[in-house]
């Protein structure tokens, strides 16, 4: 039987690449040959058309011509993709009735007459609206802040990832509007707190007064409704001191979202 040169030839190739090692670079590029030496720094390949030089780290992986694989570098694994963040939720507070208030003997008034309104969910303030703006035009000889939400007069402080929009007077009730992250979603315990400061302004000491507490359900969409009714009780400024203050009250109630 003869042989032409041209069918050696393909037999010979035949032959190799039965037997090659295939070199896969950190690209996804194949390249086929005989891997006949490596240093730190670069692989020697014997291909049919002549010795390649590859550089190590191009190089992720050998798979051997014994079924054997050897791993040089490996492929970076990319960084999963995080989750969207669920959507935000809001949440109404609705003031309705007399504005809380506080008095004193200019001679005992403390270093800051502030007053402040605490908004908390689940034990994590959400927002506060401190008013440190007094009224001396309602009681002449005495210390006057009643707690108005003229957004001129309040200094908001929002939680985290919070939204606090500017209150607003709307069919005769105030409307604190909040925009709340929506791991906020779900039923949570809202707590609503007038306080006074029995501290100086740089480190105040906040001490409830009056607190109203309910719980909401909040969810994407349509924002809960709570409404707050305030009455101001028998509350009173008398010889020279606030009297009555514990029957100021102040009840929270989810409203039924609209349809």
């Amino acid at each position: 039987m003869r042989t032409t040169p041209c069918a050696f030839a393909v037999l010979l190739l035949s032959i190799a690449s039965a037997r090659a090692d295939v070199v896969v670079l950190t690209n996804g590029d194949h390249i086929t040959g005989k891997v006949v030496g490596k240093t730190t720094r670069r692989v020697r390949l014997q291909t049919p058309y002549g010795v390649l030089l590859v550089p190590r780290d191009k190089v992720e992986r050998i798979h051997h011509d014994d079924g054997t694989e050897e791993v040089l570098t490996a492929r970076p694994t990319p960084a999963p993709t995080p989750p969207p963040p669920p959507p935000p939720v809001g949440l109404v507070l609705a003031v309705h009735g007399h504005a809380f208030w506080q008095a004193w003997d200019p001679k005992a008034a403390p270093a800051d007459p502030s007053l402040r309104l605490e908004v908390v969910l689940d034990e994590h303030v959400v927002v506060d609206y401190v008013d440190a703006n007094l009224d001396p035009e309602d009681l002449p000889k005495a210390v006057v802040n009643t707690f108005v939400f003229a957004p001129a007069r309040l200094f908001v402080q929002a939680g985290e990832n919070v939204t606090a929009r500017p209150p607003v007077l709307i069919s005769g009730e105030i409307r604190l509007a909040l925009d709340l992250p929506g791991e906020m979603a779900g039923r949570r315990r809202l707590r609503l707190a007038y306080q006074v400061n029995e501290g100086p302004s740089a480190a105040p000491r906040w001490r409830d007064v009056v607190q109203a507490a309910t719980d909401v359900v909040l969810t994407p969409g349509a924002p809960a409704r709570v409404r707050l009714d305030q009455d101001r009780g028998l509350m009173e400024y008398a010889k020279r001191a606030m009297r009555h203050v514990e029957t100021f009250r102040a009840v929270a109630q989810p409203e039924p979202q609209a349809p």
